[in-house]
């Protein structure tokens, strides 16, 4: 078999017809559909059940209790047996018919991790917007030549999603990579870490195919994440272990993730905790600007590259050297106000 869709299925019974019908549509047609049932309150069950019915030569069913979705996608990689694995969330959709042309250039190049563009899609105004990839496109990339690209993994943006790469089965298999199950968010991260960090053949074409929804009630844009920073702080470590464990260590790489846990992270966790829980900002606070994350990056990232008169960078310049009550005061009266 050529091909697995892996497909994580929890409360999304207004997408899921769309999404497995997408990937009927498709002309190429030697590949499986593993729909992963993550114990789904509504009637997705139901709806998962029906299409295997339908579909038996195509579609298998596995009905889980709910772990989220880094357990639902290692339980379909465990009965996966396509050569290549293509992961594909259940609200989100296949907008164009070249799935095939996608494989064939995996297969020509052997490659261990292929990467592709992707149209992104605004739920609330119906914008659609095509999302190149940041590598060089059809460029064999070698283990030496994955060192060097991966110093800018996060200033790139580079391993956010895995619905946005092929990745070959035995690889996978080979290294061990799974998705790690106690990550209840932001799993795609250190996979990707591992992945790309392991690959001996990487390549990125521009075939867009998948179409990626930007939900208003998505996960990632729920209104408020309890404990949001002990789960980056997670995601961060393990990038980290990757890193290091596969890779030749680079100066470059720490200053670019630090770069982005400075400039990105850090206003995101803050912004979290005071625009939805202002009686724990201060708490909140005090615990990041503490962390290993936070002391790591600023250590390894100068503040002053991007030094400016306004709040922000104050704000940060505070919290760098442990001046918590003044950050609280910006933070409460002015950013998040």
């Amino acid at each position: 078999m050529k091909l697995s869709y892996i497909v994580p299925v929890y409360k999304v019974e207004k997408y899921l017809e769309e999404c497995i019908e997408s990937i009927l549509s498709q002309s190429m047609d030697d590949y499986e559909i593993i729909l992963v049932d993550d114990g789904s309150p509504d009637a997705c069950p139901e709806i998962c059940d029906r299409y295997a019915e339908k579909y038996p030569e195509k579609i298998r069913v596995v009905h889980k209790e709910n772990g989220g979705l880094a357990s639902a996608r290692n339980a379909g990689l465990k009965v996966a047996e396509g050569d290549y694995i293509f992961f594909l969330d259940s609200d989100d959709y296949l907008a164009s018919d070249r799935v095939k042309e996608l494989y064939e250039k995996a297969v020509e190049f052997d490659a261990d991790v292929l990467q592709t563009s992707y149209f992104s899609l605004n739920e609330e105004n119906g914008e659609k917007n095509l999302v190149k990839t940041s590598f060089e496109i059809q460029k064999l990339h070698t283990h030496k030549d994955m060192d060097r690209e991966l110093c800018f993994i996060s200033s790139k943006r580079r391993i956010i999603f895995v619905w946005r790469n092929l990745y070959k089965r035995a690889f996978l298999q080979k290294h061990g990579i799974v998705f790690e199950e106690g990550l209840k968010m932001i799993e795609d991260g250190p996979f990707n870490m591992q992945a790309f960090s392991s690959a001996e053949r990487f390549v990125a074409v521009d075939i867009p195919v998948l179409c990626y929804r930007i939900r208003e009630d998505s996960l990632q844009r729920q209104r408020y994440v309890p404990d949001y920073d002990k789960w980056l702080y997670w995601n961060w470590s393990l990038k980290l272990k990757y890193y290091s464990e596969n890779c030749t260590p680079s100066q470059v790489f720490y200053e670019d993730i630090g770069e982005y846990t400075v400039k990105v992270i850090l206003p995101l966790l803050l912004g979290n905790v005071y625009r939805n829980k202002p009686e724990e900002s201060y708490m909140v606070l005090k615990r990041l600007g503490n962390s290993e994350m936070m002391r790591r990056s600023f250590a390894d990232y100068d503040i002053n590259k991007f030094k400016s008169k306004s709040v922000d960078w104050l704000m940060t310049r505070f919290v760098k050297n442990k001046l918590y009550l003044l950050a609280h005061i910006i933070c409460k009266f002015i950013l998040y106000k």
